[in-house]
């Protein structure tokens, strides 16, 4: 900030806002916030807004008794394509990646009353777009990048500590924390940092190669300590989650990724044009060994994987067109054998798929560019095709209420143009009952690329005495290529009652 100097006829800086990188290859995790795009000032000049290459807007506001500005809670996001998203196994809190090589944690922190969704970490900023994500329990996930392997990353104290603080999530799983993360310079793995007894923040911040102080609000043991959200400068600096484990074994870049609800297997697959890389690989989580023989169904890029909520089955689709079910080894929980595919499933490529609930048998949707939206019945002879739902776009994205409510399926469907069509689905026929679409000014603009509901069962009561099968209220998570992240409260009592659109 600037002051005209009268007497003298010139201008003096008398404020710098931000921060200056000190170290030559500086990337947003090691201190450099890459500059500012674009500065505003409010009416009354005692706060100022500047938008940056992270995505967010920074906000100051002027302490008129300590004479000083002080940085206040900004509004954050993805700034390019946002390509997946995944829920924590138990619904609290959402993943979100995409090709500004960034994974941002955001959860619902209470504020009085309501329950206001903010970012609350940003584990992973990498150096390669990012594809594909899926969590493994509550404290650890994976991801694929345009890159040739995997990389676990596992939750630390301070990120437990922000999460029970602000959002009340109890982690009851007992366990040692990593204390925190930083990442080298000109480097791509974030590093686990253990704070000794004795050391200082900036001895430890020093020895992780980074040249500012650790989290302020974080204290000795990874306590949080702050009622408020991270800033922007926490966000980028402190709140990255230790790479625990690489997975190899891919010749090109990752397309899918999917854990296990119980958390013991990874399935991943990568961009393919030959049988021999159109495979599936697994991964138990145990020892991080691949199982082998990889998975071959496919002949080009597998574009979706999906388990069941008992993990006994694991979905596959890819560009070839079809889809593939291996069923799990009951003497062997790591082993899973080709069950049933279709190769002519689509007129075109398949790029989405989800199970319904376990309790309406073994039933699954696939959704391609055909403009279609398939209901199979994995239980029929030759695996019926049971209903098929006819979209006017190129279908992306599908995903459906891991509960029935009231006795009914709930299905989201999403298409290229970034419209989503509810369905209410009747349990045996699988007939529409009634639809629902969002509106045109809060659906996204652009191809949504991945859909998610909130996976946990009392997570659908968001009002007393609504919980579980008779829920009236549910959330849908949705990204897209206009690199919004958009999470819906959407009621059931309504949908259902509708008799069309």
């Amino acid at each position: 900030m600037w002051n005209s100097d009268v007497a003298l006829g010139v201008w003096t800086c008398t404020t710098r806002l931000g921060e200056i990188s000190a170290q030559k290859g500086s990337t947003t995790a090691t201190g450099s916030m890459g500059g500012f795009w674009i500065g505003l000032w409010s009416r009354g000049g005692q706060s100022v807004v500047s938008l940056g290459k992270s995505g967010s807007w920074r906000l100051w506001n002027y302490d008129v008794d300590g004479q000083r500005w002080i940085e206040g809670i900004g509004i954050s996001g993805h700034t390019k394509s946002v390509m997946d998203l995944a829920w924590a196994k138990d619904g609290s809190y959402l993943l979100s990646t995409g090709s500004d090589q960034t994974t941002r944690l955001h959860a619902g922190c209470a504020n009085g009353q309501q329950t206001a969704w903010r970012e609350l970490a940003r584990p992973q900023i990498h150096g390669y777009d990012l594809n594909c994500i899926d969590t493994v329990g509550v404290f650890r996930f994976v991801s694929g990048a345009d890159e040739k392997l995997l990389r676990v990353f596992e939750e630390p104290r301070g990120t437990a500590e922000l999460l029970k603080k602000l959002c009340g999530v109890q982690n009851t799983l007992e366990r040692e924390f990593p204390e925190s993360a930083s990442i080298p310079v000109l480097g791509l793995s974030n590093k686990a940092v253990e704070e000794s007894p004795n050391s200082q923040p900036d001895q430890t911040a020093a020895m992780a190669g980074d040249t500012s102080l650790l989290l302020d609000d974080v204290g000795r043991h990874g306590e949080y300590t702050s009622r408020l959200p991270p800033t922007e400068d926490n966000l980028a600096r402190h709140t990255l989650w230790p790479e625990s484990e690489k997975l190899y074994g891919h010749g090109y870049e990752i397309s899918a990724v999917a854990a296990s609800h119980d958390g013991s297997v990874i399935a991943t697959a990568c961009k393919a044009s030959t049988l021999e890389h159109a495979v599936i690989r697994l991964f138990e989580t145990k020892d991080w060994r691949e199982i082998k023989p990889s998975l071959a169904a496919h002949s080009l890029t597998v574009t979706r994987l999906r388990f069941t909520g008992d993990d006994q089955y694991l979905l596959s689709t890819g560009r070839d067109r079809q889809w593939a079910v291996f069923e799990r080894n009951g003497a062997d929980p790591h082993v899973f054998n080709l069950k049933a595919k279709n190769s002519k499933a689509h007129s075109r490529m398949i790029l989405s798929a989800c199970w319904a609930p376990v309790t309406a048998e073994r039933i699954f949707v696939t959704g391609g560019r055909d403009k279609t939206c398939k209901i199979w019945d994995l239980q029929k002879p030759d695996n019926q095709l049971a209903n098929t739902i006819s979209e006017s776009a190129p279908v992306t994205a599908v995903d459906m209420v891991p509960h029935a409510v009231r006795g009914s399926l709930v299905l989201a469907i999403a298409t290229e143009t970034g419209n989503v069509v509810i369905y209410f689905l009747k349990p045996i026929s699988f007939m529409v009952e009634s639809t629902s679409h969002l509106e045109n000014h809060v659906r996204p603009f652009n191809s949504i690329t991945q859909a998610s509901w909130r996976p946990s069962l009392e997570d659908y009561g968001e009002r007393p005495g609504e919980q579980g099968p008779d829920a009236s209220y549910g959330r849908l998570a949705l990204c897209s290529e206009d690199c919004s992240l958009r999470l819906f409260l959407v009621s059931f009592n309504g949908l259902q009652d509708a008799n069309g659109t």
